[in-house]
């Protein structure tokens, strides 16, 4: 049984940072001392469970109205099932939740096509971080707009 968690313990928290260093550190060879950082101390977190495994995860952090995921990562033998859209609608409800009318991301460029089926758009150019080529992609949230208009 697949259980969305919004992370609140130490115990969760680890069980994110486990998937986060397998998928980003292992895999994809981000240097660990930047895997963790200033802002998962004040992000809100969610872990997805199959079966009581940790099997995915991601962060949300606020800024005003806007809201940017990131660390949103699926172990290898778990990708293409539907749970990093699980993922990013929990993010994305917290997020309406507190008010936020956009969400941005930085993904990788293998991603791309993942992020645009929820109705990410590319913004700017690519760019590389830790190595790996990216772009940053927004969505408006259309719940807050309609609340807004």
């Amino acid at each position: 049984m697949l259980n969305v968690k919004r992370v609140e313990s130490k115990a969760e928290f680890d069980d994110a940072y486990s998937i986060r260093i397998e998928v980003f550190v292992r895999e994809q060879n981000v240097p660990e001392e930047i895997e963790l950082d200033e802002f998962d101390k004040v992000a809100d977190h969610v872990v997805v469970y199959l079966d009581n495994e940790a099997v995915g995860c991601g962060r949300l952090i606020l800024n005003g109205e806007k809201a940017r995921i990131g660390r949103l990562a699926v172990l290898k033998k778990y990708r293409k099932s539907g749970i990093g859209r699980t993922i990013c609608d929990e993010l994305m409800k917290i997020a309406t939740k507190k008010g936020a009318n956009s969400f941005v991301l930085d993904a990788q460029v293998t991603a791309i096509g993942f992020y645009k089926k929820i109705g990410f758009v590319e913004l700017g150019e690519r760019f590389m971080e830790a190595g790996i080529e990216h772009i940053q992609m927004v969505k408006y949230n259309k719940e807050q707009r309609t609340m807004g208009s």
